[in-house]
This record gives structure tokens, sequence and C-alpha cells, in this order.
């Protein structure tokens, strides 16, 4: 019997409901802006507390990817009220960036046009050189960062084009005269 135990935040509603007896059940999950559904099957045996919001989920046969929905779940819980971010630096002699709504078009002295277009996302700009991304979904704000990092990655010789605020730096050493 393996217990899968699921935490619903106090600021999402939830209702349970059984139909032709416990062999389909349902539980919604709801707030002002989203709500999601999940179907069980007869095998699995649900009991709710209401006083600390916590289902749990008991179930006959083993499934070794039950921790992994139960990481994907909470993440995606999460997401409905608040909002990843990533910061993105860029450093170099004459490159320029220009925002409008959600695109992101960048002048790095090239002969093609550079830029991305953003898909729910929301773009701040923080300084000369920095942009924040802000996303509700992790998983879309990672491909969309790791997108806008190389459009113009960062040059281990001259330290110049884009990168994370935190990403290490790495520089390569240059030819020196030693005699």
């Amino acid at each position: 019997m393996k217990r899968n135990i699921l935490f619903i935040p106090f600021n999402i509603s939830y209702s349970y409901i059984e139909k032709n007896n416990n062999t389909v059940k349902f539980l919604y999950l709801y707030n002002n802006d989203y709500f999601f559904s999940i179907n069980f099957n007869e095998k699995q045996s649900i009991v709710i507390n209401e006083d600390t919001n916590t289902i749990v989920v008991e179930t006959r046969n083993f499934n070794n990817k039950i921790n992994l929905f139960n990481n994907e779940f909470n993440k995606f819980i999460y997401s409905w009220d608040n909002f990843f971010f990533n910061k993105i630096k860029f450093t170099g002699k004459g490159f320029k960036w220009k925002k409008k709504e959600t695109n992101l078009f960048l002048f790095f002295n090239r002969a093609h046009k550079c830029f991305f277009i953003g898909n729910n996302i929301i773009l701040k700009r923080l300084s000369k050189s920095k942009v924040i991304l802000l996303k509700n979904n992790y998983n879309h704000l990672i491909h969309d960062s790791i997108l806008v990092r190389t459009i113009r990655s960062n040059n281990i010789f001259t330290k110049r084009g884009l990168r994370f605020s935190r990403q290490i730096i790495l520089k390569k050493k240059g030819k020196t005269a030693s005699q």
C-alpha cells in the first residue's frame, strides 16, 4: 500500500465528488482564475483532512513515479499564484536592447536581427544592461531564459555577451611573454 500526500494551499478551494458507489471519484481544485480536475479509480482510497488541507491517496498497486507526481503537482499548484523569475545581464561595448511589450529586440552589432518573442512572459528592465523575465511556469521560464542566453553566449576571451545574473564567468588566459 503506497501513500501519497498532497497539500492544497489555503487560497485554493476544492470539492470532492464520488459517483456510482465509489467507482468514479473526482477532485476539483479551483480559485478565481484557474480550475483543475483529478480523476481517481476504484483501487484508490482518498482521505481528506480539512484542518490541514491535505489529501491522502492510498493505492494498492505500487507505482515508482508517485514522488515525481508529488513534486510536479506541488510546482503546478504553487504556480497558480506565484511567479518565478530569472535575471539576464549583458556586457559589451555598443550592445543595446529595446523592449516592446513582451518582445525583446537585441542590437549586437550583427548583420541579422536578433530578437526574442515572449509568450505569456513579463519582461522588466532593471538597468541599462539587465533584464528580468517573470513567468508562472518554472519549466517554461528556464527554457525561455536559455533561448535568450543562446542568442549571443558569453565569450570567454572578451567576457562580452549574454549571461544569467549569478552565472560564473570564465576568462581564458591570454598569451604572456615570460622571458
